[in-house]
């Protein structure tokens, strides 16, 4: 029997029922009932934790913080080699736009500076391993303008036609183009592109030689057709008739050989001060060959005096790419540099850009 003191089982009884051997002496009804009791949230189902996939999760660019970050993470694991300014060239990479395309973000001019500048720092890591350096080299590459993978090369190569390997073959000899160093296009015209200030202009350059001996050789376009089952004397007269018909086909460029035409009007016509003219005419005067050459050209943007030079500066460009050595005065006169001046901007609090309000003391 077990004895209850004061409620409670006696002191020795409790120490006995927590050894092993008073386990086994217990009965049935001494041993404690435990009560479950059924709680609603039993029946929902546990979901599971989600932890973000990287610690710039919270922020507000997290794709551009994770990109910046792994550049920086570049440069501080390896050491950067000597600063060159021939190498150091920010316009090697894709522009902001295609950035945010591809990080599906939009970024500030700020943030792409910085992005470029951490882009640049990691060219020039100097890293040993030749594993690594091959791997991070791919990384950047994606970044770089111009830049396709070759597996993806080769499978749209496999899927497409003669026409459009051909397109794609002209497209990218367009790109390899030049416009500011100036270059011959598939007609055989000299194309170059000038800036000054606002304005750009775009000049076609063909020698006058070359224009005649064109026309020499195009053959005479007949009217008259012959068919098959005529016999030779009908298409004899016919031929003859349609050669006293047609006159020969006289190029409307060379109907005045040294034409100079802006926006489709005469110089003479589009600039009306000497001076514009003179600027458009400077590169031919350099060279000695005033009149030797036809020029059209499409100018728009900014005042008169800046579309004069833009299209000086493409002519020069055009008529340089045409016969380096023998043009060679053109790059000694430094035609061939765009002027970057321009106009002073207007502060604020002032009525121009240098200029100051009347200051009166009393």
């Amino acid at each position: 029997m077990l004895r209850v003191v004061g409620g409670r089982l006696g002191s020795q009884t409790a120490v006995a029922l927590r050894t092993p051997v008073g386990l086994r002496f217990m009965s049935a009804a001494a041993k404690p009932t435990t009560t479950q009791i059924s709680s609603p949230f039993d029946t929902l189902p546990i979901r599971p934790v989600l932890r973000p996939d990287t610690p710039a999760y919270f922020m507000a660019k997290p794709r551009y913080a994770d990109l910046v970050s792994g550049l920086s993470r570049i440069t501080q694991d390896y050491p950067l080699g000597r600063f060159n300014k021939a190498r150091h060239k920010p316009g090697k990479w894709i522009k902001r736009d295609k950035i945010e395309k591809k990080l599906n973000i939009k970024i500030t001019d700020n943030e792409y500076r910085a992005l470029v500048k951490q882009l640049c720092d990691a060219k020039r890591a100097r890293i040993m391993d030749p594993e690594v350096r091959e791997e991070v080299q791919l990384y950047l590459q994606q970044f770089e303008r111009g830049y396709t993978h070759l597996e993806v090369v080769k499978k749209d190569e496999q899927d497409m036609t003669e026409e459009e390997k051909a397109a794609a073959a002209r497209k990218a000899l367009l790109k390899k183009r030049k416009s500011n160093r100036g270059y011959k296009d598939d007609l055989g015209r000299w194309y170059a592109v000038g800036k000054r200030k606002a304005a750009l202009a775009r000049a076609w350059v063909v020698p006058v030689n070359e224009q005649v001996e064109a026309a020499k050789k195009t053959p005479i376009n007949s009217t008259a057709e012959t068919k098959a089952d005529t016999t030779e004397a009908k298409a004899e007269t016919a031929s003859e008739t349609a050669t006293e018909a047609t006159p020969e086909p006289v190029s409307p460029i060379l109907a005045h050989p040294g034409e100079i035409l802006i926006n489709g009007k005469p110089l003479a016509e589009y600039f009306a001060r000497a001076t514009d003219r003179e600027s458009v005419l400077f590169p031919f005067q350099t060279i000695s060959k005033i009149g030797q050459f036809n020029v059209y050209s499409v100018v728009h943007g900014g005042g008169l005096t800046g579309q004069a030079e833009a299209v000086q500066l493409a002519i020069s460009r055009a008529t340089h790419a045409m016969n380096q050595n023998k043009h060679a005065g053109i790059r000694l006169a430094g035609l061939l540099k765009r002027d970057p001046r321009s106009v002073e901007r207007k502060k604020t609090g002032q009525p121009k850009a240098r200029k100051r309000y009347t200051w009166v003391k009393r």
